[in-house]
């Protein structure tokens, strides 16, 4: 009798090709390989893009904190690499401060964030897409405060 082979199942997907379950050991290499592609993205929109589809892949693999610390590191290193731009001198007749910064792609990782929260009868923890829409606030006023009448 010839031997049968063993196979560990480490993901299984619905017809769609959404994740119902995966392994986590296989998520937890998963994460670790695309934070370290997120943290070199010089990008900030490619940076959070990923980070999006990271953090759906936990909450599909029922891991929800897990995606939460993704977008959170996420939107903290969007925040910053955006920042830059507050110093930097621009032309507002070519360009605006807001087409520069990554505001939509902040507020969406925010959005996502309460989400789960929500999602996990924590309503009072949503507050992330308020604080990112405060935070861009904050930025244009400061670039441009002096320049107001």
């Amino acid at each position: 009798m010839a031997k049968q082979k063993r196979f560990v199942k480490v993901c299984s997907c619905t017809p769609k090709g959404s994740i119902q379950t995966m392994d986590s050991r296989v998520l937890n290499l998963l994460v670790e390989e695309y934070e370290a592609t997120i943290g070199r993205e010089s990008n900030p929109r490619k940076m959070a893009q990923r980070a999006l589809e990271l953090g759906d892949a936990c909450v599909a693999a029922g891991c929800p904190m897990k995606a939460i610390k993704v977008w959170r590191e996420a939107a903290r290193r969007l925040e910053t690499m955006d920042y830059r731009w507050v110093a930097e001198p621009i032309n507002p007749s070519f360009v605006r401060f807001d087409d520069l910064v990554s505001a939509k792609e902040a507020v969406t990782l925010g959005r996502r964030i309460d989400k789960v929260w929500r999602l996990l009868g924590h309503p009072e923890m949503a507050v992330w897409a308020r604080r990112m829409k405060h935070a861009y606030e904050e930025m244009w006023m400061d670039k441009y405060y002096m320049a107001l009448p």
